[in-house]
């Protein structure tokens, strides 16, 4: 087992104390008691961030690229989704009359968790960065639920009948797949011992044998499933629908425009980009990131991630181009599974001592 049990949470030690075992937190070497090195970390932090929200788009725009290929159509270009964003920054907004501050606001709400999350997981290095003791995985897991909270609520709050069936139907899935996912988080920890996405990530990296276990494996396909459903992919539901009484994330947001609506499209990105950077780095490969002391080693990670998201997104094209959307109320045999492929995988992990 992963000798980091003495390590438990050491990312979210307030700042000023100096973690063990090489371990960064808020730019400062354990090696290093006169902090020479603080300004390096805090510059990885804001590229960590950068890339999420640069390259979002562009992981959503390839997925959508290869999706068409394998159809047997040319599709739109890579960069598409940075032409839509841009275009609907230059447009205004038309807001319903029964709209409050609610739903103006929510966009931003959303956003700013989707940036949240951005600084509390590991992206392109494997050491804890400044904000890293903001949250765990869980803690991380209740701020993306937060965003889409706010993004039902602005979709009840216009009065209109297809944001509220949206909502509703967003809501009850949420209610089964948050669940499921902490659970996963549960089976990655009993590995780990510990909460933490860079312990985690220490845990696996450092024992390769890992990544076989049952509970690993049993974890792996649980939180791809997830994945899937917090982003709105067949099975659950299809991104390129235009049946608005069969859609589900996108009913949602049906009554924005504008500014609002990008900044909804492009969080709804990064929530992709995030969890599939999440599942590469935590749960397939925690190898090839970088340290939070070298700025060179975390430029060098970038291409290595954008190498991890490519396998992370054939393997959701191969899914969305094979299956077929689960009628509704399938969806929560689905969930369901991946609960309990969760759940033996904690029990696996007490059973094996792993």
């Amino acid at each position: 087992m992963y000798r980091g049990k003495r390590l438990r949470d050491e990312a979210r030690v307030p700042p000023g104390l100096i973690p063990a075992d090489g371990l960064y937190l808020q730019g400062v070497l354990a090696s290093d008691p006169q902090g020479r090195s603080i300004s390096v970390p805090e510059l990885i932090q804001v590229l960590q961030t950068l890339v999420v929200v640069a390259f979002a788009p562009l992981y959503a725009g390839a997925i959508a690229r290869a999706e068409a290929v394998v159809g047997s159509k040319r599709g739109p270009s890579v960069l598409q989704p940075y032409r839509d964003l841009a275009k609907l920054l230059r447009k205004g907004s038309a807001v319903s009359d029964q709209a409050s501050w609610v739903f103006r606001g929510a966009p931003f709400v959303a956003f700013a968790c989707y940036l949240t999350v951005s600084v509390i997981v590991p992206i392109i290095t494997n050491e804890p960065l400044p904000l890293a003791f903001l949250a765990d995985l869980i803690g991380g897991a209740f701020v993306l639920t937060l965003a889409s909270f706010v993004i039902s609520l602005s979709g009840l709050d216009t009065a209109s009948p297809y944001g509220g069936l949206g909502a509703s139907r967003a809501s009850w899935i949420g209610s089964m797949a948050e669940p499921a996912l902490i659970l996963v988080f549960f089976t990655v920890g009993a590995v780990s011992a510990s909460d933490n996405p860079y312990l985690m990530n220490h845990a696996v990296a450092s024992s390769p044998y890992v990544v076989v276990l049952p509970t690993h494996l049993l974890g792996l396909v649980a939180f791809f499933m997830i994945v899937l459903v917090e982003n709105g992919r067949i099975p659950i539901d299809n991104p390129g629908g235009s049946t608005e009484i069969s859609m589900i994330e996108e009913s949602r947001v049906l009554e924005y425009s504008g500014r609002e609506y990008a900044l909804v499209k492009w969080g709804g990105w990064m929530k992709l980009f995030l969890l599939s950077s999440v599942f590469m780095n935590v749960f397939v490969l925690p190898w090839g990131l970088g340290d939070a002391a070298h700025l060179p080693g975390a430029l060098l990670a970038i291409p290595v991630l954008l190498g991890k998201l490519a396998l992370c997104g054939l393997a959701i094209v191969i899914i969305d181009t094979s299956f077929a959307k689960l009628r509704f109320f399938r969806i929560a045999e689905f969930l369901g599974a991946a609960f309990m492929l969760a759940l033996v995988g904690v029990a696996t992990s007490y059973v094996i001592g792993a």
